[in-house]
């Protein structure tokens, strides 16, 4: 361009302004017109100036938050006039728990800020539809609810009288985490006894290695506890991008003196702010956490009293099989689950308390000193404390020795362990990725082993996985209807895995001599502990069903070897195919039937997941788009019509095991007899019935939130009214038995399996990823900041924020050794698939890795090939362990993820 001097710019600018002062009814010539008595009866009309006027006028002021899959649960006011709604804002009234610690207030992101926005896009659904073309051919005719809910009915009862019970999927996928949106679906599928998935490991975001310690790892600090921590690991947590409203406590604990150190692939968000960024391979994690327990051992910088106390590392195991010593051993009627330690005060074994089977309900060891070293005997059997076993297999782990596969220099890791030990309180961070590697759940073992040596525990410190799970009875009673029936409670990755055919793609991406000598198994071998799972230990697979309804799930998007796995899912469910949605996503493209929902802001309800105290109320600020209805609304209407026909049809009760599904009265049970026919009316029973909760809904209204008073803290930790709250309070400070076989932190499992795959101590294992297959490339993908998971992801204003199409993260060396430029098209491919998008530089990644944020939906690439069609995923065979202890399938607790970041491919410019 000519480059333009300042007497030309102002001649050019000029004779625009004359042109726009020559246009009929020019907005300037108002602006420019003098007005001689602004308060006099002259004054002419702006109307331009009305525009920034009325941005501050409305009819009404609602609440409400964001219930889509994430764990901020922040409360907004929703501004509405003329019944749409026009901004939104932070609500920020949350009150201050102690004034010592800073308060909850303000949260929100900028995905919450653009709900408005969102919600009014072209992708939203506004009517009943019903597809009359192929599957995902797009060709829909417009129902009446009457219509669709009567036709779906008769296909329900079509499967029920054909096929029996137990063929109907009813899940509701994470999409659903606010109180009665979550549970109108759950209560249905527990009438049909439909298949509900457990949407942590679905998705694999379930921390395994926490539950095999803890027993429970929904345990939690709520995330003012992090202030005044004086150490603070953050590990597989990117928390400024994907725990924004959380994030401050931790740079404020930083400010009041913490050390904050970010252990991550990358030079993310976090670690730019840490004190010191570790730059771990990706998959490295138990090796690092080994060498700092090696260092803690080695150095003798453990807590005895608290090992002694609070962990199994006591516990003796016998010499000659590797077994715990158990009372069974010992006596003809001796118990199982009781275990012994040796008593250096009477140099005796003796029982330890707080066990599974032992009568006393408590850990404390009063005048008890239980030996964590030595050789004994007892009843002609050697025995040695398990704290020698972990010692020995912690000591193999070296920092020069962990160096090789995690590139991080030995007195970083000695550095790091002295700090941890020394710390008076420590935290440590972990996001969901953990879950989605396979040797996650070594990882999440190996630090509930750093944190039980130094004695970091209830208000010491500890773990956060993230999650909370706040005692609320009476939502589980209202979705599992009162416990009297049950939906077929699935584990979540096994049946994804098993049902969409997923081994197919194991099979063919990884060599099956690398991958066992990668991660202790091949996909032989994986699949006859599959099967050995289901058969002999009761984790739950229901096989393939012949009708799906979904709620909430974009199953399409999210899951492994993406488009095989949507065609086999498609051809299994070929009788019924129902999607309840908001929005045009990837999963309701191919439905039978799509049914519109109702967005967050047009709907009552109650909402508490998160990490903090306040239950958030949804009040309707705006009715549903079009026709579009509350998901309780919807599911109530439903089962008015399987009610109706079931009876028109002589349908009355069918047996389904031991219980009956009563089809000719589901109306009625679902709605307690005509009590709760709306999502306001089921909303008002949670509040008026729940004993956490004070108030009424018209109190909780009026202000947006609840506080949740003691009898809301969760089964391990007490909720104080002027304290932050800890994970396992009570274990540490009041000594009760954890929820473990042992009542105490597991550190030695002898299940035949751990002991078969060399697992009985916590150690490190590897991760699959490049070693295991032909493809030269490391390939993960964290969460994304700039969606929650793939909602708002195509929004225009979220689209503005980054490239605004699926973009890949290289390192410019990489880039340079394969003539790819920053912002180039590339295909990333490997023997199962591929998938184009744009190359991003990104200097700190490895020049082994790939890294590409999730949730852009498959319509959004070229070709509809998303990123998911070059993963291979495979299970862990030890979150498939169904018969020891605490081990044992457990909804949301216990059972095997979905994993994300095992297989590998490479990369060309396309």
């Amino acid at each position: 361009m000519k480059m333009l001097n300042r007497r030309e710019f102002l001649r050019t600018t000029t004779l625009s302004c004359v042109g726009v002062f020559a246009a009929n009814n020019a907005w300037a010539l108002n602006a420019l017109q003098p007005v001689a008595d602004p308060l006099g009866s002259e004054y002419p009309y702006r109307d331009w100036e009305d525009l920034y006027r009325d941005e501050w006028t409305w009819d009404r002021i609602g609440y409400a938050a964001h219930c889509i899959n994430c764990l901020g649960n922040c409360a907004w006011q929703v501004f509405v006039k003329d019944g749409i709604v026009m901004r939104e804002e932070q609500l920020a009234q949350y009150p201050q728990i102690n004034p010592r610690v800073p308060d909850a207030d303000p949260r929100g992101c900028q995905k919450g800020a653009i709900h408005s926005a969102a919600m009014y896009e072209g992708d939203r659904i506004h009517y009943p539809m019903k597809r009359v073309g192929e599957r995902g051919e797009g060709k829909w005719q417009r129902l009446t609810w009457d219509q669709a809910t009567t036709e779906i009915a008769d296909k329900v009862l079509d499967i029920f009288e054909q096929h029996g019970p137990g063929q109907l999927m009813t899940h509701t996928g994470s999409g659903n985490l606010s109180h009665v949106r979550l549970a109108a679906p759950y209560r249905m599928a527990s009438l049909l006894g439909g298949v509900q998935a457990d949407i942590f490991t679905d998705v694999g975001d379930l921390n395994t290695g926490a539950h095999l310690a803890y027993g429970d790892p929904m345990q939690s600090f709520t995330s003012d506890a992090w202030f005044d921590a004086d150490y603070i690991l953050l590990s597989l947590i990117n928390p400024n991008a994907t725990r924004i409203p959380d994030a401050h406590f931790i740079w404020e604990a930083r400010w009041n003196g913490a050390r904050v150190v970010s252990i991550a692939p990358d030079f993310n968000p976090s670690s730019v702010h840490a004190d010191l960024w570790i730059p771990m391979r990706p998959g490295a994690d138990p090796f690092f956490n080994m060498s700092l327990a090696q260092v803690i051992l080695e150095e003798k910088l453990y807590k005895p009293a608290f090992v002694k106390e609070q962990t199994d590392l006591t516990l003796l195991v016998r010499e000659d099989n590797g077994r715990l010593l158990r009372q069974s051993d010992l006596e003809s009627d001796g118990k199982e689950d009781v275990f012994f330690l040796w008593d250096t005060k009477t140099n005796q074994a003796v029982a330890a308390p707080g066990s599974m089977g032992s009568e006393k309900r408590s850990i404390a060891l009063g005048d008890l000193d239980p030996a964590l070293e030595g050789l004994f005997e007892v009843a002609g059997i050697q025995v040695r404390p398990g704290f020698e076993h972990m010692r020995n297999e912690a000591m193999r782990w070296t920092p020069e020795v962990t160096q090789e596969v995690t590139g991080v220099h030995p007195d970083i890791v000695r550095q790091e362990a002295r700090y941890l030990a020394a710390a008076k309180k420590a935290v440590l961070l972990n996001g969901f990725n953990i879950g989605r590697y396979s040797n996650g759940m070594y990882t999440g073992w190996a630090q509930t082993l750093l944190l039980a040596l130094t004695g970091h525990g209830g208000p010491s410190g500890g773990l956060d996985t993230s999650w909370i799970e706040w005692s609320q009875p009476k939502l589980l009673e209202l979705a599992l209807f009162g416990f009297k029936k049950l939906p077929r409670l699935e584990a979540g990755g096994l049946g994804e895995f098993m049902r969409g055919e997923m081994y197919r793609e194991t099979i063919e991406h990884y060599d099956p001599v690398k991958l066992k000598e990668r991660v202790g198994f091949n996909v032989d071998e994986l699949l006859e502990m599959i099967k050995e799972s289901i058969d002999e230990q009761g984790m739950p697979y229901y096989g393939k069903v012949k009708g799906m309804i979904l709620i909430a799930d974009n199953k399409f998007r999210r899951n492994k070897g993406a488009n095989r796995y949507r065609e086999r899912v498609l051809e299994e469910v070929e009788e019924l195919f129902v999607d309840v949605n908001v929005r045009m996503d990837s999963t309701a493209e191919w439905a039978d039937y799509i049914l519109p929902a109702a967005s967050h802001y047009e709907a009552w309800d109650l909402r508490s997941v998160g990490f903090h105290r306040f239950v958030n109320v949804f009040t309707a600020p705006v009715e549903p788009i079009g026709e579009a209805k509350p998901d309780w609304d919807i599911m109530a209407l439903l089962a008015r019509k399987i009610q109706d026909r079931a009876i028109a049809r002589g349908i009355g009760s069918i047996q389904d095991g031991t219980v009956t599904r009563d089809l000719d009265r589901i109306y009625d049970d679902f709605t307690m007899d005509g009590a709760l026919k709306t999502q306001e009316d089921a909303a008002r029973w949670l509040v008026d019935n729940s004993p956490e909760l004070d108030g009424t809904l018209e109190e909780g209204a009026k202000r947006g939130f609840f506080v949740l008073n003691a009898k809301g803290g969760p089964a391990h930790s007490p909720l104080h009214a002027d304290k932050p709250m800890h994970p396992f309070e009570r274990q540490v400070v009041d000594k009760e038995p954890y929820p473990t076989l042992s009542g105490r932190i597991t550190f030695y499992c002898d299940h035949d399996r751990f002991m078969r795959l060399g697992a009985r101590v916590p150690t490190a294992r590897h991760h699959a990823g490049k070693d295991a297959s032909r493809y030269p490339l490391n390939f993960y993908t964290p969460h994304t900041r700039w969606g929650i998971h793939s909602n708002w992801r195509s929004n225009k204003f979220m689209m503005r924020l980054q490239r605004g199409e699926p973009n890949l993260y290289i390192s410019p060396l990489l880039a340079e050794s394969k003539g790819i430029a920053d912002g180039s098209r590339v295909r990333v491919f490997n023997g199962i698939g591929e998938f184009f998008a744009q190359a991003k530089f990104y200097p700190s990644l490895p020049a082994d890795s790939l890294m590409m944020e999730h949730g852009w939906e498959p319509h959004q690439y070229e070709q509809r090939k998303p990123l998911n069609n070059v993963t291979a995923t495979i299970l862990q065979p030890l979150e498939l362990v169904g018969n020891w202890g605490h081990l044992k399938f457990s909804l949301w607790k216990w059972n095997a993820n979905q994993l994300a970041h095992e297989s590998s491919v490479d990369i060309e410019r396309a």
